[in-house]
């Protein structure tokens, strides 16, 4: 995608030179979080073997990246109502370049601890960077959301063949202290030019009561439970599962993640022209369905090709849901979106610290990693169900 696509897109109404600067160093710095969150599926068979853990406590990395992201999520609101989204943003980058140098140490603790200061900054980024798109992006929601959550998707791709060639060269802690390096920059970057090209502030208008809607609300919540922890549960653990499958000594384990996020990556490319000709709607259920198809796979898959397979497939499914239940969500809630995000970011980030520690807790007591992933199988079917109870937004904000 060229630079004149994302500058000439309508979405975002701040002036010239401000406006290009903040989207092309917004954008960069994305790129970065999206290899800051799937790092731990490439990392973790790693570090598991360094200390000799067990799956279930392999599953506490999980654990302390997305329920430390919470305390950024609780902060963006008052951060961003007293001090702007630009300091909200540098505050995130600079957490997300503290962690990713602690992974980089030697002792057990300290690489915990780094997951934890990590999955702040990524609480205070990515859902920030998310919510300033909604708000900047009112005509072209869903396709802007979509480029943006495309940025990270080419980081999330990067990240497994990065890690293999960091690991394979003896390199793995200038790798991460380079990408350290990274999230400092966008820091800086981010905190003097998008304070310069805002969105529009909201139109003034009669707060809403967010709990006026129960059941989209409840049904909304539960469904970024469940996607983001089956997408973590998927990325987290495809490594570990392909790394026990595989025999032969040439096996390329550290892969398997890939070919979940570059499908992932193609399937976001293509949203925004799916969207041109079917409704958000019937998008969001042909997702899941296709990744209910390929989380159930995964029970069988015996070899790195049917696990790469089914990583594949269970991304291409999974790579417009996002985007598009944030589109719902601003479309739903419209002003108070932000106050409603950080509900449904929240329970998103519950999400991706519950599932993965599912997975490993069930992988440890039942004996075999392959039944660990009844857990994003289920979440996905449950999904299904819930879509069938959610609410239209045009009808539940008129």
């Amino acid at each position: 995608m060229g630079s004149d696509e994302l500058t000439n897109l309508p979405a975002f109404r701040h002036p010239g030179s401000a406006g290009r600067a903040a989207e092309t160093i917004l954008y960069a710095g994305i790129v970065v979080t999206g290899i800051a969150t799937t790092l731990l599926g490439p990392l973790l068979p790693i570090l598991m073997a360094r200390w000799s853990l067990t799956d279930e406590r392999g599953g506490a990395f999980f654990i302390a990246q997305f329920t430390a992201s919470l305390a950024g999520i609780a902060l963006l609101d008052p951060l961003v109502s007293r001090r702007g989204y630009g300091v909200a943003l540098a505050a995130g980058f600079a957490s997300i370049a503290l962690g990713l140098a602690g992974l980089a140490l030697a002792p057990e603790a300290a690489a915990l601890l780094g997951a934890a200061v990590m999955g702040f900054g990524l609480g205070l980024t990515l859902s920030g960077a998310n919510l300033w798109v909604a708000e900047a992006a009112r005509h072209r929601r869903a396709a802007a959301l979509s480029i943006l959550n495309l940025a990270w998707g080419i980081g999330a791709t990067a990240s497994a063949p990065l890690v293999m060639l960091a690991r394979r060269s003896g390199r793995l802690p200038l790798f991460l202290f380079t990408m350290a390096v990274c999230a400092l920059l966008a820091s800086l970057g981010v905190g003097t030019t998008i304070s310069a090209a805002a969105a529009s502030p909201p139109s003034p208008q009669a707060p809403q009561q967010l709990w006026t809607a129960s059941p989209a609300t409840f049904v909304l919540g539960a469904i970024f439970f469940l996607y983001v922890g089956t997408e973590n549960s998927l990325g987290g653990w495809t490594a570990a599962l392909a790394r026990r499958e595989g025999v032969s000594s040439g096996n390329p384990w550290e892969l398997a993640p890939l070919f979940f996020w570059a499908s992932l990556l193609t399937g976001r490319a293509v949203t925004p022209l799916a969207l041109r000709w079917l409704p958000e709607r019937i998008l969001l259920r042909a997702g899941i369905a296709v990744a209910a198809m390929g989380s159930m796979l995964f029970l069988n898959a015996a070899s790195f090709q049917a696990i790469a397979a089914c990583a594949a497939l269970t991304g291409f499914g999974m790579a417009a849901i996002y985007p598009l239940l944030i589109s719902m969500m601003a479309s739903h809630y419209g002003d108070q979106a932000r106050r409603a995000g950080r509900l449904m970011f929240a329970l998103a980030t519950l999400g991706g610290a519950a599932l993965p520690w599912l997975v490993g807790f069930t992988s440890t007591h039942a004996q075999s990693l392959r039944w660990g992933f009844l857990i994003p199988a289920g979440a996905s079917l449950a999904m299904i169900g819930l879509l069938a109870n959610l609410p239209d937004p045009s009808a539940a904000s008129s």
